[in-house]
């Protein structure tokens, strides 16, 4: 059976949108990431609420490009877990199994966006080392970063799930 177009759609994000799409905020920074879609209880953390849950310390990442070659090495990204913001709003679930029909969608102030499965994200290593970061390298993120940004720790390529400018995260339930 074949996957609903919009799925296939959601699940290739990441290699579709390997170079962001012009947008009118191209390059502006986020002080603030949305929780919206299906969730309990639409949110808006900006660092100061981001520093309240639980911070973890990524450990040393490279930054790998999509063709495989290593384009930065960042000993430490500082942040919090994306599982602990969403267990804050609350995912809506309303039938029996609709966790498995959710995709996140994570998206820049640029349009950059990339996806993940609720499975992915609660059920496999990588969801514990996706996180909503604001520090790097015992620093604030720069300009060039913004305040906010998502990375993919575990991916093997870890760039084209790195958001720089992350301004909402969204959960779709997949019909």
């Amino acid at each position: 059976m074949k996957p609903p177009a919009l799925l296939l759609a959601l699940l290739l994000a990441p290699a579709l949108s390997a170079t962001p799409a012009a947008h009118p905020m191209a390059g502006t920074p986020s002080h603030s990431v949305r929780i919206t879609g299906a969730v309990k209880a639409p949110a808006e953390f900006d660092v100061a609420a981001l520093k309240k849950l639980l911070p973890r310390n990524s450990g040393p990442v490279d930054v790998v490009c999509a063709s495989g070659a290593v384009v930065g090495k960042v000993e430490n990204f500082r942040g919090v877990r994306l599982t602990d913001v969403l267990d804050r709003v609350g995912i809506d679930l309303k039938e029996h199994k609709d966790d498995r029909r959710m995709v996140i969608v994570a998206r820049a102030t640029d349009g950059y966006v990339v996806t993940f499965s609720w499975s992915e994200l609660y059920n496999t290593p990588i969801g514990r080392d996706v996180l909503v970061a604001w520090e790097k390298d015992g620093k604030p993120l720069d300009a060039h970063e913004g305040q906010l940004l998502l990375i993919s720790g575990q991916d093997i390529k870890t760039g084209p799930r790195h958001v720089r400018w992350l301004s909402e995260i969204e959960i779709v339930r997949m019909k």
